[in-house]
């Protein structure tokens, strides 16, 4: 049986995407053909998310496992084991794509048919792809690092963008308060 998903942006208007999927596949099958279709960096967090009547966000389909043995939070499951049937349906036909964790950005994601007889071997594919996706990461880290507001001057000039080695030498000089150790006897003495 072949699902057959609407992906759209609240970003861009004329941005859609349609996948057909079959139902014993997996949403990291899903992942990877949104990502295929839009051309993202597949190295990147993603997550889906299902969407309740109220808008809120519910059970959560991770890329990674992660919850832990104690942990008893069941609203995480991981995307390669969890089949599309299991999460969608025509009672709960809305989904997130969440691609831009620092920026909360995601695409709406609607199932729009269940049911198609086809065989599956083909599939997930991409039977419609109109516009340009959105930019995959508004915020990056080279742009993050230079953000520094409290850098600025009344005249609204930046500073130059700190570099690695300036926050390591940050981190050095609050680093080294405290006694120094010459060798493990001196700590033993401390004890």
């Amino acid at each position: 049986m072949i699902y057959r998903f609407k992906i759209t942006s609240t970003e861009v208007e004329d941005f859609e995407r349609e996948i057909e999927i079959g139902h014993e596949q997996t949403w990291l099958d899903m992942h990877n053909a949104i990502q295929e279709s839009v051309g993202f960096d597949s190295s990147q967090m993603a997550s889906f998310y299902q969407i309740g009547a109220d808008g809120q966000r519910g059970l959560e389909i991770a890329l990674f496992e992660m919850n832990t043995e104690d942990d008893d939070n069941m609203n995480v499951v991981a995307m390669d084991v969890a089949m599309i049937r299991e999460f969608s349906s025509k009672e709960n036909p809305d989904l997130i794509y969440v691609f831009d964790f620092f920026s909360d950005r995601h695409f709406n994601v609607e199932l729009i048919e269940k049911g198609i007889s086809k065989s599956t071997s083909d599939y997930p594919k991409c039977i419609v792809s109109k516009g340009e996706a959105p930019q995959q990461i508004m915020m990056d880290a080279e742009n993050f690092a230079g953000l520094d507001l409290g850098s600025m001057d009344t005249d609204t000039k930046k500073e130059a963008p700190k570099t690695a080695d300036d926050y390591l030498a940050d981190f050095d000089d609050n680093f080294n308060e405290g006694p120094e150790f010459e060798n493990l006897d001196d700590y033993e003495d401390i004890l």
